[in-house]
C-alpha cells in the first residue's frame, strides 16, 4: 500500500491490487508509487483519417490532443506514460499534419518514459515511428499488480487496466434530458479507461455485467452511487 498524498484536483482515489491510484477527470489513471500515468485510445489522427476520405469534420483535434497530454504528464510530474492501445487511428493518420505536432510533443517530454500497448487501431495504423521513441508491447503486459491491455480481459493473478470500450454513461435530469458523460468502468479485477481522444466517440453497450461507472464530467471524477 502506498502513502497518502495529495490527490489531483477533482481526482477520484481508489485502491486496486493494493495500490493506491486516482481516477483523473483529464480520462486518465494515475499511479503515484510508479510515477505512471495510464491512458487509452489516444486516436491521434482520427479526424485527419475522416478528412481524407471527404469528410467535412473539424481540424486540430490532433493538437488538442497532445496539448492536453502535456498538461496531464506535466500535471502529475510522470514518469511514464502507458497508452492502453490505439495511439494511431489508421493508415491514414501516418502524415506529416499528424506526425510533425507528435514529434513536437516528443522532444518536449524527450525525458518520459512512453509504452504503447498494441491495440486493434495499432494493427492498422502500424506501429509509431521508431523516432516516437515508445516501448512496444503486446497485451497482456505485466507492470506490478497490473496488466496492461488494450481488450478488456481477465488476466490470472493480476488486475487488468484496459481501453476500447469508450465507455460511457448516462444521467437523466428531472425535466426527462439525458447528459451522457465518458467514465471509469470498474468490475472485480479490471478497470475500463474512458477514451482518451477527442472526436472519439463513446458507447454505453457492451458494458460487463454489474460494473461500478464513475462518470467524469465537471471537472472532476464522480464515485459511483451503488456500490
Amino acid at each position: 500500500m502506498t502513502p497518502d498524498i495529495d490527490a489531483p484536483a477533482g481526482a477520484l482515489a481508489t485502491t486496486l491490487a493494493g495500490e493506491r491510484v486516482w481516477l483523473l477527470p483529464e480520462r486518465a489513471l494515475w499511479w503515484p508509487a510508479a510515477r505512471t500515468v495510464f491512458v487509452a485510445d489516444v486516436h491521434l489522427g482520427k479526424a485527419a483519417s475522416f478528412r481524407a476520405l471527404g469528410q467535412p469534420v473539424p481540424a486540430g483535434t490532433t493538437r488538442d490532443n497532445l496539448d492536453r497530454l502535456s498538461a496531464l504528464v506535466d500535471g502529475v510530474q510522470a514518469a511514464r506514460l502507458v497508452v492502453l492501445g490505439d495511439f494511431l487511428h489508421a493508415a491514414a493518420a501516418r502524415q506529416a499534419g499528424v506526425l510533425d505536432p507528435a514529434h513536437r510533443w516528443r522532444e518536449r517530454h524527450a525525458g518520459l518514459d512512453c509504452l504503447l500497448i498494441r491495440g486493434n487501431h495499432d494493427s492498422h495504423a502500424g506501429d509509431p515511428p521508431a523516432t516516437l521513441r515508445f516501448e512496444l508491447a503486446d497485451e497482456p503486459h505485466r507492470l506490478g499488480p497490473f496488466a496492461a491491455c488494450h481488450h478488456p480481459r481477465r488476466v490470472a493473478q493480476a488486475y487488468v487496466l484496459a481501453g476500447h470500450l469508450h465507455p460511457a454513461m448516462t444521467l437523466h435530469g428531472r425535466a426527462h434530458e439525458r447528459q451522457r458523460l465518458p467514465c471509469f468502468c470498474e468490475v472485480e479485477g479490471l478497470m475500463i479507461l474512458p477514451a482518451f481522444g477527442a472526436f472519439t466517440g463513446t458507447t454505453v453497450e457492451g458494458l460487463p455485467p454489474g460494473a461500478r461507472c464513475h462518470a467524469v464530467g465537471g471537472g472532476a471524477v464522480w464515485a459511483d452511487p451503488h456500490p
